[in-house]
């Protein structure tokens, strides 16, 4: 550790300057990384929804859509409105009437379909238009065309890390030695931040959960690592003042890189557990904040070093007194009261953990609930309570079988609960004929209001085409009989060819009548798959919204083994059975790994029981709070939350541990409580402080209720986590101190101090004068016989005691690897 903390200080020149380039590769790189906004993208490929999704982006075109309800309006001035929407160029078109579906309550619910896409220039004008028709009355967007969700949460973003900057030099001015060091710490977290952006790159894609969590996180640990190193630094210098300060920094570098990567093994752990997850989100966010904090290892090792010696005489001129209060009055009270401690944490653990089994998680970001509403929520409330819930679900079969299609919609349209249905086999193309219907020419006569011969023709031709030679040789065409879509196609192709003629008398309702079949082909039929689209009159997720999936999705694949289900109820219902599987398997892979780096740290299995214990313990608490005040969780929260709380919070219970550890080898259990307490807080304040900051103004400030509630739950589990490291685990040391002794692993026998350069040659030249003066006494004829026999040459002695010295050290060789 000392050679490489050495070499990062004798070559701090050569370290700022890859660091300089790394800052200029990393600001460059950072508008090259993707952010993905879609967490139904992190489906496993074997999921529904992650199938249904790829063959409609493939196959079917979807019109941008918006869904607005207007409020406070008379049925005229709403029927009006509607007009003058439906003149906007890029509007295709807006269903409205007079009835409780679209007219209730003074409010009107408008549906409007655009010509392009969400992303069509046409359709966002049109879009816009709208918007200011629509200005002059209260109105509330359900589905935006237009997604400003990015631009909001970078926005958001901006902000929150310009306030956790503040956070960051007002804690440190509390808890600093020096004013210098807040210049110093922010300096690091900075560039560890930007390293980290930039090199987001590497992975290509990552997600919007990842990209906005990583910088909390990082600021937490980069400033937790840069106190350690710091401290170690101060110390140095003051218990040598005499020593320079490059090499106070190597001491204090050599000893600063162990704690340090122990430290960090701990969130690496917790944050690795995620990766294991079939949701590949886990994977994502595993990497992604593991790589944050490797990168914020790699600055406070390698560049803090060079900042601080840089710094190193403004620190020791702006040294001030220490303003972090001393607290040896907790430990003396938590000792007295320690009974009562224990009683009332094990208490708030036991409900905590039955609490955790009744939370309820949620699926989609409108069904969050937390302590604002959106624009979006308060729209699809007025929405369900006046005209029933807005909720597509989409079945995908392959093409070819109309008659199972036709099967499946006349199924879905008996549930009470499905009040529309779109598909090819239930468009009407008149007076009871369907599109997927099967008609003899006859009937094409009664549909297109054409003579019988041409009708007879077109069916004649069709059979050619088709190879269907028996009709036109057996002249069965009385009884041939054709789907309507399959028909239409060819007349279509026939009359663009000008081999047919239609009458003018019919041919505009012929041009009507083919632009809505082209219509409807875009957007439900597909080169290889059909598609069909309903409205789900229920919530889009809670248990009775699956109930209802598991039961449709039962009956539709019983009908079509190869059908395929999406919209965002299956969204929702493919997440829970995803995160039903990975809780279980995340919560016990954390906990597992934070115990077996604490196993090797401590040398103790008792003491990892423990740690572990109360941190678990927090979590159970930190879970239960949203069961007592009625409220949900999003499932990732949970996850992102508990990694975090384990990984980085148990770094607290950590240093108290390991103080109360060392300090009990030379003072009773009560002093040795106390002044772990008292030793331990400022490290402890200083990072708790600042990671429960920062997460609060995330949770207060962003809009995304997601990333809110991940800054509001991290910010509650590290306030319980370090009451619980401060009260309980100081309690629980004081108690098993006795037991905690036998669970300690057994050191091997000490092994012998290998001897320097420096005491080798001491001691050669003590013998050789030994040997000088034991000659002259030889020569003088002085007390011969009360001196040891010894060679007579000093070459021959010297070399004697170099071949014992380097046999001792061979054998300190084989001790050390026998013990390894």
């Amino acid at each position: 550790m000392k050679k490489i903390a050495g070499f990062i200080v004798r070559f701090q020149y050569l370290v700022l300057t890859i660091f300089l380039c790394l800052l200029v590769y990393s600001g460059l790189s950072i508008k090259k990384v993707n952010i993905e906004y879609d967490i139904s993208a992190y489906l496993p490929s074997s999921t529904d929804t992650a199938q249904a999704i790829e063959i409609m982006d493939k196959e079917f075109t979807t019109y941008g859509t918006t869904i607005v309800v207007v409020d406070n309006i008379s049925y005229q001035k709403a029927y009006e409105l509607k007009e003058e929407i439906l003149k906007l160029d890029g509007v295709k078109s807006l269903p409205f009437e007079n009835t409780q579906k679209y007219f209730n309550n003074s409010k009107a619910l408008f549906k409007v379909t655009f010509e392009g896409n969400a992303s069509d220039p046409v359709s966002v004008k049109a879009y816009n238009d709208m918007k200011e028709l629509l200005s002059p009355y209260k109105s509330l967007e359900s589905v935006s065309l237009v997604d400003n969700y990015a631009d909001s949460l970078a926005h958001d973003m901006k902000f929150i890390v310009l306030l956790a900057a503040v956070v960051i030099i007002l804690v440190l001015l509390f808890t600093s030695r020096s004013y210098a060091e807040v210049i110093v710490l922010p300096i690091v977290f900075i560039v560890a931040a930007i390293l980290n952006m930039g090199t987001n790159y590497w992975f290509g894609t990552i997600s919007f959960v990842s990209n906005s969590i990583c910088i909390i996180l990082q600021l937490a640990l980069a400033i937790d690592y840069s106190i350690i190193l710091l401290h170690r630094f101060i110390e140095e210098c003051e218990g040598n003042p005499e020593r320079s300060k490059k090499n106070s920094m190597i001491e204090a570098l050599s000893k600063s890189i162990p704690e340090i990567l122990g430290s960090s093994l701990t969130t690496i752990s917790g944050l690795m557990a995620l990766t294991c997850m079939t949701f590949s989100l886990g994977k994502d966010l595993g990497f992604v904040l593991t790589k944050a904090i490797l990168w914020s290892i790699v600055t406070v090792l390698f560049l803090m070093p060079c900042l601080l010696l840089m710094f190193s005489n403004a620190i020791e001129k702006t040294r001030h007194k220490n303003f972090v209060p001393k607290i040896d009055f907790v430990g003396k009270s938590i000792v007295k009261v320690r009974y009562l401690i224990v009683v009332l944490f094990l208490g708030l653990v036991g409900v905590g953990a039955y609490l955790n089994f009744k939370v309820d998680y949620c699926y989609t970001n409108n069904g969050i609930e937390g302590f604002h509403q959106t624009e979006v929520q308060k729209a699809n409330k007025v929405i369900s309570e006046n005209f029933g819930y807005q909720n597509q679900f989409v079945i995908v079969i392959p093409n070819g079988d109309y008659a199972k299609q036709k099967e499946i919609l006349r199924m879905m349209e008996k549930k009470p609960y499905i009040n529309e249905a779109l598909g090819l086999a239930n468009i009407e193309v008149k007076d009871g004929y369907y599109l997927c219907d099967s008609i003899n020419y006859q009937d094409l006569v009664k549909i297109l209001n054409i003579d019988r011969d041409l009708s007879k023709m077109l069916f004649y031709y069709y059979a050619f085409e088709h190879e269907d030679y028996s009709i036109i040789v057996n002249n069965n065409i009385d009884t041939y009989k054709v789907t309507i879509i399959d028909l239409l196609d060819t007349v279509f192709k026939l009359k663009d060819e000008n081999f047919i003629q239609i009458p003018a008398d019919i041919e505009e309702d012929f041009n009507k009548l083919r632009d809505e079949l082209e219509d409807g082909k875009k957007q439900l039929l597909g080169p290889n798959y059909s598609r069909m689209v309903f409205n789900l009159n229920k919530p889009e997720e809670g248990k009775e919204t699956f109930a209802t999936i598991d039961e449709l999705t039962k009956e539709i694949k019983a009908m079509c083994p190869e059908a395929i289900c999406g919209g965002n109820s299956m969204v929702a219902y493919d997440l829970n059975s995803s995160f039903m599987s990975d809780n279980l398997i995340i919560s016990i892979l954390t906990i597992a790994f934070v115990f077996i780096i604490l196993l090797f740290n401590f040398h103790s299995w008792g003491l990892p029981i423990l740690l572990v214990l109360v941190i678990q313990g927090a979590i159970f608490i930190n879970f239960g709070i949203p069961v007592l005040m009625s409220q949900n969780l999003f499932f990732f929260v949970y996850l992102i939350a508990n990694a975090i709380q384990m990984g980085a919070t148990i770094d607290y219970a950590i240093v108290i541990s390991g103080r109360y550890t060392e300090l009990r080898k030379t003072e009773d259990k009560k002093t040795s409580v106390v002044k772990s307490l008292t030793e331990a807080f400022p490290t402890i304040i200083s990072s708790g402080a600042i990671l429960v900051i920062a997460a609060l103004l995330i949770g207060v400030i962003s809009s995304d209720l997601l990333i809110s509630s991940i800054g509001y739950t991290i910010s509650r589990g590290t306030i319980i986590s370090i009451l619980s490291v401060m009260l309980v685990l100081p309690v629980l040391l004081y108690i098993f101190d006795k037991p905690l002794k036998y669970t300690m692993f057994k050191s091997r026998k000490k092994k012998k101090t290998k001897m320097t350069r420096e005491e080798k040659s001491l001691l050669m030249d003590i013998t050789r004068t030994f040997y000088l003066q034991w000659k002259e006494i030889e020569r003088n004829n002085e007390t011969k016989d009360k001196l040891i026999d010894t060679s007579d040459d000093s070459q021959d002695l010297e070399e004697n005691i170099e071949e014992n010295l380097a046999e001792a050290e061979a054998k300190e060789e084989e001790n050390e690897e026998n013990s390894k």
